[in-house]
């Protein structure tokens, strides 16, 4: 099954969210990783994942983690792949 990866976008005012905290950048940069390794993995917009003060967060489906602080998406692209490898 192909991965999907959904990315919190959420905002809220006066507080921390993962939208504030760099998810559409690390968005960007996941979406270069997996096109230049040719995976084919599916990235979506999520709501929020209700963690806000541990963001950005990622869930990757199907049963895979969810991941906080996803501030930098070399970080993050590593780590997807670990959960890949089992």
């Amino acid at each position: 099954m192909t991965p999907t990866l959904f990315i919190c976008v959420n905002r809220r005012r006066g507080a921390g969210s993962c939208s504030g905290g760099g998810a559409f950048e690390v968005m960007a940069v996941l979406r270069t990783e997996i096109e230049a390794r040719g995976l084919g993995w599916d990235i979506r917009l999520s709501p929020c994942l209700g963690h806000c003060a541990l963001g950005p967060n990622i869930k990757a489906s199907p049963n895979g983690p969810l991941l906080h602080g996803c501030t930098d998406g070399k970080e993050v692209m590593a780590r997807l792949l670990e959960w890949r490898r089992g």
